[in-house]
């Protein structure tokens, strides 16, 4: 059995906690991509694997079967979303993803050099220190957003970055030159998440105050970055700077989707994330990755 295409929390909840079988791993994810990626790295008649539509739908499912003691044979796998740093606790068998997000695990492995050339210019990616380059500035302009994020998070501002009612992403044009790809300031990002979030009485120097508050902590990259900020700003410069002709009108969707097809098994086998998932359920004596 491969991925099961029924969201419903009760049916999933019934499908494990009644299973007396252990025959198999169940495998528990947030999204439909997500189940579709990890598929490529399991074994398909020793694993089950369910998506739920939600970080939160995961967390509670686990919660329901750590409660009655239905854990042994299943893993689920979150997003880390920041929320480590926040101290948050995980139900048994839970486990983060390397980074915030997959696309950000995708975005800091080797993947990344085969997904540059796919998507930029050749004349702009001649060789492997060009592609870091690349990487880097990305990551730059994405911390910044990841650095409001996690402030908007800790003092409970519910800055938005997608429009609740539009589902319209935030314009990163009003905060990074497309020219030149290059940061325009705090003062602008604020300014710019607080018209999007309609949140216009939060004042600047409160939320820049904070900003450099939590620089001083010093966490690294990996910790504040996001994947939707990622490929948002991938998105900006195929479209201005470093797009093919037929890439550069691609969305933050379409690079998600290149991003998520050049990720492969022997990519994943290098992460924290795939030993934990053996490490979850060892004592079970099924091997349900993929060598």
């Amino acid at each position: 059995m491969s991925v099961i295409d029924n969201v419903d929390l009760d049916y999933i909840h019934n499908e494990i906690a009644m299973d007396n079988s252990h025959d198999a791993i169940n495998i528990i994810v947030e999204g439909m991509t997500d189940a579709k990626l990890m598929e490529d790295f399991t074994i398909e008649d020793k694993c089950s694997i369910y998506h739920v539509d939600s970080r939160d739908n995961v967390i509670d499912l686990m919660r329901r079967l750590e409660a009655e003691g239905k854990t042994a044979y299943t893993v689920a796998i979150v997003d880390a979303d920041q929320n480590k740093i926040m101290g948050e606790t995980l139900p048994a068998h839970t486990l983060y993803t390397d980074t915030n997000d997959i696309e950000t695990m995708i975005f800091w492995s080797d993947a990344f050099y085969k997904i540059a050339r796919q998507l930029f210019e050749a004349s702009k990616t001649p060789d492997r220190a060009s592609i870091s380059a690349i990487r880097k500035n990305v990551r730059i302009q994405a911390l910044f957003v990841g650095e409001l994020r996690l402030v908007s998070k800790r003092m409970g501002w519910y800055l938005s970055f997608k429009d609740s009612n539009t589902k319209k992403d935030l314009d990163f044009k009003k905060f990074i030159d497309y020219r030149t790809m290059k940061y325009r300031g705090d003062k602008v990002l604020v300014e710019a998440v607080k018209n999007h979030s309609k949140l216009h009485k939060l004042a600047t120097k409160d939320v820049m105050t904070e900003i450099l508050s939590l620089r001083k902590e010093k966490h690294p990259s990996v910790e504040l970055v996001v994947g939707h900020d990622v490929t948002k700003v991938i998105a900006l410069a195929l479209k201005h700077v470093l797009g093919k002709e037929e890439t550069k009108n691609f969305n933050r969707e379409q690079v998600e989707i290149v991003f998520r097809a050049a990720y492969g098994n022997d990519d994943f086998k290098k992460t924290y994330l795939r030993t934990a998932m053996e490490d979850a359920v060892r004592d079970c004596g099924i091997s349900f990755l993929k060598n």
